[in-house]
């Protein structure tokens, strides 16, 4: 098989949120990273008194959750869209492209409540920016092509 030519980067993927998964805030130029954790299939295994390997039976997915890291500021910004929905423990949505949303490309797109509080933290000794960092627990993440 030849080697792909099609690898991307993160460098220009889209990111977005909403309150309301119809007006969605672009928070690409204030988010750095994307970390997806659980959605493990629950898997059985069964052994026959006969058999040296064992019967599989699956189950259910567990529920996901998605970490967007990103910049903490005074704006009506990210850090405040998901402080008010964590505090209220309302559903945020969130979607994804990683290149950049163009037409027949892919977008990942779920919801949740916030998992996370979002204050603002840090350190005195240090020149970093602050760090925002929230999780969203959801039940699915959807692909689709824009």
């Amino acid at each position: 098989m030849a080697q792909t030519t099609g690898s991307i980067s993160w460098a220009n993927c889209l990111i977005e949120i909403s309150i309301n998964d119809s007006a969605w805030t672009d928070i690409s130029g204030m988010t750095n990273a994307i970390k997806v954790d659980g959605g493990e299939r629950a898997i059985a295994e069964f052994f026959t008194a006969t058999g040296d390997i064992p019967i599989l039976t699956k189950g259910k997915r567990s529920s996901l959750e998605v970490t967007a890291s990103a910049l903490y500021t005074e704006l009506a910004e990210v850090s405040e869209i998901v402080r008010v929905a964590y505090e209220a423990g309302n559903i945020l949505y969130f979607r994804w492209s990683p290149k950049g949303g163009a037409g027949g490309t892919f977008s990942y797109k779920c919801n949740g409540v916030p998992t996370k509080p979002v204050y603002p933290q840090g350190a005195a000794d240090s020149a970093d920016a602050i760090p925002c960092e929230f999780t969203i627990k959801t039940k699915e993440i959807v692909k689709s092509t824009l």
